[in-house]
């Protein structure tokens, strides 16, 4: 089984959060946020992060937050002593973008971004499964981060507490690509990976396959384009039910890779990141339970 290379470039995140109008069905809301730029955070950050705080201003204008608390009265040797816990909770979620973000500049000196968001919001689905999902560079909890370096080896931990099926997807910001289910079985139109529930799975670590499961295992390694820090998103789809596949075809791998890297490494089957984004758009405004994870990792070379 060959390795998979994984070039990224620079890409604006865009964070799900979960949200619903009137049970399972979802609203277009419009979202702006000004965000005065830290001299510390990149652009490609700062882009992020505004079109993100964005997305929550239009969940909160369909939907406000949920805050619960807990008040307990607790007396010894006499003193009693008060202690309060409050909670605040998003109940609807952002679905997806109808339409790319609209960044501009407010300001040059300070830097001043604003981002317009305009997208699908619905309220969070009720008894959603509980996902632990960890990004590592070893197979072992004690390897988990978020940051990586150039040609570092590339592993996901997940934990459900719900069975169902999960696949998984790499985005560019120009395509995405499917790297779960492993390339095997994608050929043979398997297009989710099957789950238990309160099992603790490693994915693309040969180690921690069945013995039967070994050979499938696709083993990823991520690197970057140019000399700096990449962010790349991931995305972990999981639902109770099966579900669609994206329309996904062979890669060109001559964009990325040359003749000695094409013998050493492949690229997994891809599509164009905006016909994604609507297919998975359309994916959750019709399948309640699927919860869609968008997760931030960074490659440093």
């Amino acid at each position: 089984m060959k390795t998979y290379r994984l070039p990224f470039i620079l890409i604006l995140l865009q964070l799900v959060f979960i949200h619903s109008v009137n049970a399972q069905k979802s609203t277009t809301a419009t979202g702006t946020f000004d965000f005065y730029v830290p001299k510390s955070m990149t652009l490609s950050e700062a882009e992020k992060y505004a079109c993100n705080r964005a997305r929550d201003s239009a969940v909160m204008k369909v939907f406000e937050q949920k805050i619960s608390g807990e008040v307990q009265t607790l007396i010894s040797g006499g003193v009693e002593r008060v202690t309060a816990t409050f909670v605040s909770e998003m109940i609807g979620e952002w679905l997806g973008d109808e339409k790319p973000p609209q960044i501009t500049t407010i300001s040059t000196d300070p830097l001043v971004l604003r981002c317009r968001v305009k997208g699908k919001v619905r309220e969070k689905p009720a008894n959603s499964a509980e996902l632990n999902i960890r990004t590592l560079n070893c197979p072992s909890s004690a390897c988990a981060t978020e940051q990586f370096t150039d040609g570092q080896s590339f592993y996901m931990a997940l934990k459900s507490s719900k069975t169902g099926f999960v696949s998984m997807f790499m985005d560019n910001g120009t395509e995405t690509f499917q790297v779960l289910p492993y390339s095997s079985d994608r050929e043979k139109g398997i297009n989710q990976v099957f789950i238990d529930r309160n099992r603790n799975y490693v994915f693309f670590s040969r180690e921690d396959a069945e013995e039967e499961q070994k050979h499938k295992v696709d083993e990823l390694e991520l690197f970057a384009e140019a000399p700096g820090v990449e962010p790349i998103v991931l995305f972990v789809l999981f639902s109770e039910n099966q579900f669609n596949n994206p329309l996904v075809t062979e890669t060109d791998h001559n964009r990325f890779l040359n003749n000695k890297q094409f013998s050493e490494y492949k690229m997994p089957d891809a599509m164009d990141s905006e016909d994604f984004n609507r297919w998975l758009l359309r994916l959750r405004q019709t399948n309640p339970t699927l919860q869609a994870v968008r997760k931030l990792v960074t490659v440093r070379r």
